[in-house]
């Protein structure tokens, strides 16, 4: 099997009914490199485990499966044991309720980080969709290449489905198998390597579903959650300065943001708890 010049991380964990999406969403890809497809199976209750040993079957030279013999949690799953496994110069992630709806996406994105090799990632727009493939929403289009800085990337909303971005990680800090909100850490961590860059077409679609454990939780606990994580996220000796202070920033703004809502709620007696975060 050739090297592959992109790696796909696929996490999974009670995924029956979308984990198909997802893995031909991946498989549909129109690209010019190899690739393989890490996929980290947590110990589901359900079906998904079989599905995914029927593509690892059906493409062996492909796949790079991990199936847990407990659940682990979705953190883990991804950054210590998915990432270890990760051959390629590029990486892409699609969680397993997730999928790719653009057979060029991963051609269009390793294409724009090889000709702007200063850039440390590059994302598309992306829809919502419910448990029945019905669209919810989408985001804007737009034709050009919208560029954010490694300070703005801190303040930015990133779809994790839509990313790919440049292996630059020697090791992956231990503070984030503790946080909830995984993702932004990573977001941070890729600007201490350089910029972003949102190439805006349209490229995959995010799940919307009961099981779903962050659109589960109020906005209140959202932004709670993000708070926490972005507060672990001071403590680790990865960020410089620079970036801490953007995390600082953002800090402020979500509990402002927390603030208001609870006022909104006539939750006032919560307002103490949010100030201590």
């Amino acid at each position: 099997m050739n090297a592959p010049l992109v790696s796909v991380c696929v996490i999974t964990y009670n995924h029956e009914p979308f984990i198909r999406n997802c893995l031909d969403g991946i498989l549909q890809q129109k690209v010019n490199f190899p690739i393989e497809i890490i996929i980290g199976e947590d110990c589901s209750k359900d079906g998904t485990r079989s599905i995914i040993e029927e593509y690892v079957d059906k493409y062996p030279d492909l796949f790079v499966p991990i199936f847990h013999n407990k659940n682990v949690g979705g953190a883990r799953n991804g950054y210590e044991h998915c990432f270890n496994k990760i051959r390629g110069k590029y990486v892409a992630v699609c969680e397993g309720d997730d999928f790719w709806t653009n057979a060029d996406k991963l051609q269009k994105q390793v294409d724009f980080l090889e000709a702007h090799p200063e850039f440390s990632f590059c994302f598309h727009r992306i829809d919502a969709v419910n448990e029945k493939n019905e669209k919810l929403e989408a985001q804007d289009t737009f034709d050009r290449v919208k560029v954010y800085s490694p300070e703005e990337v801190i303040h930015t909303f990133i779809p994790t489905l839509s990313v790919v971005f440049k292996h630059n990680f020697t090791r992956i800090p231990e503070e984030i198998y503790s946080v909830k909100s995984a993702d932004a850490f990573l977001f941070a961590m890729l600007a201490k390597f350089g910029p972003g860059a949102d190439l805006g077409f349209m490229g995959a679609s995010y799940r919307k579903h009961s099981g779903g454990v962050f659109n589960s939780l109020s906005k209140y606990k959202q932004l709670q959650q993000a708070i926490e994580t972005r507060r672990t996220m001071l403590k680790s000796e990865f960020f410089d300065k620079r970036i801490k202070n953007e995390i600082k920033r953002d800090i402020f703004t979500r509990k402002k943001k927390g603030f208001l809502l609870l006022l909104k709620e006539f939750k006032l007696s919560e307002i103490p708890s949010l100030l201590t975060l």
